[in-house]
This record gives C-alpha cells, structure tokens and sequence, in this order.
C-alpha cells in the first residue's frame, strides 16, 4: 500500500512538473489577434502622431498645388466702383466734372467730379521661374521630412509596444508558473496527508506545505493584478480599447542584419536641404519682379455719354528691391548658424546610435552565453530530482527535502523565464538602434 501512494505521488509529479516546463513554450489557445503583430497593427492606425505627419504629407502636396496657382496661373477679379462727390451752391448742380467757381465741395483735380466703373481685370507675373521652383522644392522638402517623420514615429512606435508587450508576456508567463506550481502543491498535499496518516512524515511537513501553498496563493493574487496591468497599458499605447483579460502570443524575435546606411541621419539631411531651400526661397525675393496686367469694362467720371466710356487697358508692372537695411546678409547668417546647428545634433545622433548598437550586442553575446547556462542548469536539475526520488524511495532524503528540491526547480525555470524575456527584450534594442 505505502509503495503504491508513493508511485502515485510520483506519477502525478511528473505530470505536472512537465506542463510547468512546457507552459510557456506552447502558445496560448487564444486568437491569433493577440499576438504582437496586432498590437503593432492597432498601434500604427490608431497613432494621433502618425496621422497627424500624413496629413502634414497631404498638405505639403496641396500646398504645391497652391503655390502654383498663386504664382504661374492669371488672376482674373471683377471689379466696380461708384464715388458720389457732390458739389452744393453750384448752377451746374450736385453732380459735375467741371464745378462754378463758387461751388463747395472737394477739388475737381482729386475727384474728377465722381468715378462710374465696371471691369473685368486680369494680371500675370512673368520671367518668375526661378521662384516658382524654389517654393516648390521647400514644399517638397516639407512633404518628404513628414514622410520620413511617418517612417520614425512607426518605428519609435514599435520599440515602445515589443517593449510592453514583452514585459505583459513576462507577467503571464510567471503568473501561469506560479498557478501551476500552487496546483502541484495541493497534488503534493493530498499525497502528503496519505503519508502522514501511515506515519511516513512528520505533521511539520504537512503543515510547512500548507503555509506554502498559502503564501503562493497570496503572490498568485498580486502576480494576476500585475498582468493586468501591463494588459491594460499595452491597450493605452495601441489605442486600443480595454476589452478584458486577454492571453497575448509568445513571440521569438531575430537579430535583424547590419542597417547598410543610419536611418536616423535621414531627418538630418532633410532638415539641412529644407534650410537650403528657405534661404533660395529668401533670394529669390531680391530679383526682378515683372507682371502683366490687363483689364476692360466701363470707367468714367460723369454719367453724360456714359455709353462711349467703355474701353480697356493693358500694361505692365516692375519692380526691383534696392535697399532693404541688410536683411539679406542677415537671413544668410541665420542659415548658416541653422545648418551648424544640425550638423552638431547629426554628429551627436550617430555616436549615439553607433555606441548603443554595439552595447546592445554586447549584451546580446552575454546574455545568449547565460540562456545556455541556464538550460544546462535544467539539464543538471532535472537529474538531481531523478536521484533525489530514487532517495526518497530508499528513505534516504525526507519529503519536504524532496519537495524543496521541485520548488527550486521551478524557481530556476522562472529565472529562465525571465532570461529569455530579457534576451528579447535587448534583441528590440538593437533593432531599434540598428535602423
């Protein structure tokens, strides 16, 4: 009878001891709408950044559009005036182009006697190239800098939701050890109290385990909470929803290849060909201006043969700044001081990247060296416990002894656990430098 509890107390062990192994390789049985693909997914459509760069994309298109309108295409308006000027005292009465001498009223030489007009007008600049094309490249410049802001804010944005959703698989990893390891206890405390009753053990040991079991009930509780809060802020970062507890994916990611160039040295040289831009934008202010204007319609001074005051006009205006107080040495001093500005940010950006990536390899290295350290541990723990049974069998080690050696079995499978979150976890870091 006693060697029939005892088989059965092992039995169960190892049935239980091989799910909390396995646990948290084998995916969850969720959907596949919570792996980390999703998140990233929501995250991206759901960003207020993102969407606000596209649509600083679609205005820098639209605002070319304009720019267009505004400079190459004719303005055509419709214009009409009526001036009332009259004139009191006067024998030619309140309406004249040519007042008595004793008529009250403003000089005829400012009001020609009053203003009848109704025309049709159109002007054009001309010989304006050069400007028209500057403009467009600044906003071409604009359009690709909030493409390329799309681009960052994407992959910032990656960075930070692997990082949650690593720490939020990690909480529910050590959560389901932890639940698992209460349910072998409870299996233990049932073989244990068959012991106890034959006098194989001693009623400390039922009471040790008891304490155990209660206390792990206890972190169970707060390991539950936690998940849920690493849930719930992964929702925060993804804009998505709180829709309730939810099981999220194991995830395995890769050490991407070396970057052939430093994407993060792209917002540096658009940033300085957006300052080359503005200062030919300012230049171009100092040359020639030329339009065309033309205009047709109806203008007069007095109603009397009113009908044979249509007419139309045409003519051209130019004009050609002088002086402006040194504003154009001035304008190019400030973009020279821009342009070293960025070049000081664009050095400091690359040393940067270029330290945190080979950090991020170093630890990398070291951290892979540990992972295999640990699955050696396991290899060696798994033995232990094979000859610690074969003990107990022979009476040799006790069974809280025993049970001890199960717990730091667990404990180290936790550690492993953690190792491997953490492995992934720096493998983000050297995505997230090496771009």
């Amino acid at each position: 009878m006693i060697q029939t509890v005892v088989e059965t107390f092992f039995h169960r062990r190892f049935a239980v001891l091989f799910f909390v192994v396995t646990i948290v390789i084998v995916p969850s049985p969720v959907s596949a709408q919570f792996n980390l693909q999703y998140f990233l997914q929501s995250a991206y459509t759901n960003s207020p950044q993102i969407n606000q760069y596209r649509n600083s994309a679609a205005r820098a298109q639209l605002e070319k559009q304009l720019i267009d309108a505004e400079n190459s295409a004719p303005q055509l308006s419709l214009s009409a005036n009526y001036l009332f000027a009259p004139y009191f005292n006067n024998p030619g009465g309140l309406l004249s182009a040519n007042p008595a001498p004793d008529a009250v009223g403003y000089d005829v030489g400012i009001t020609n006697g009053g203003l009848y007009s109704a025309q049709f007008n159109a002007e054009k600049n001309i010989f304006n190239g050069p400007i028209v094309t500057a403009l467009n490249n600044e906003a071409s410049a604009r359009e690709r800098s909030a493409l390329n802001d799309i681009a960052a804010a994407r992959h910032e944005i990656e960075k930070q939701v692997i990082d949650q959703y690593l720490t939020t698989l990690l909480s529910l990893q050590v959560y389901r050890l932890e639940e698992e390891a209460i349910r072998y206890l409870k299996e233990e405390e049932t073989i244990t109290a068959q012991l106890y009753s034959r006098g194989l053990i001693k009623q400390t040991d039922r009471l040790l385990l008891e304490i155990e079991i209660d206390n792990r009930q206890s972190d169970l509780s707060n390991l539950h909470a936690e998940y849920k809060t690493d849930l719930s802020q992964l929702y925060n970062l993804c804009g998505i929803t709180d829709t309730g507890e939810v099981a999220v994916d194991t995830v395995h990611l890769t050490v991407a290849p070396i970057a052939d160039s430093v994407h993060f040295e792209k917002k540096f040289e658009l940033d300085s060909i957006a300052a080359v831009n503005m200062q030919v934008v300012s230049e171009n202010k100092y040359q020639p201006q030329v339009s065309l204007f033309f205009n047709t319609g109806l203008n007069a001074v007095e109603l009397t043969g009113l009908q044979r005051k249509v007419g139309f006009s045409a003519g051209i205006n130019f004009s050609y700044p002088l002086y402006d107080g040194g504003q154009r040495s001035i304008t190019r001093q400030q973009n020279e001081l821009s342009l070293q500005t960025i070049s000081f940010y664009r050095k400091s950006t690359l040393l940067q990247v270029e330290n945190n990536r080979a950090a991020a390899l170093s630890r990398i290295d070291v951290q892979r060296q540990n992972l295999e350290n640990l699955h050696e541990q396991m290899k060696k723990y798994s033995t232990v416990l094979d000859i610690s049974e074969q003990e107990l069998q022979q009476g040799l080690i006790s069974v809280v002894d025993y049970l001890t050696m199960v717990r730091n079995f667990i404990e180290l499978k936790k550690k492993l656990v953690t190792a491997e979150n953490n492995y992934q976890s720096t493998i983000n870091d050297y995505n997230y430098w090496n771009w």
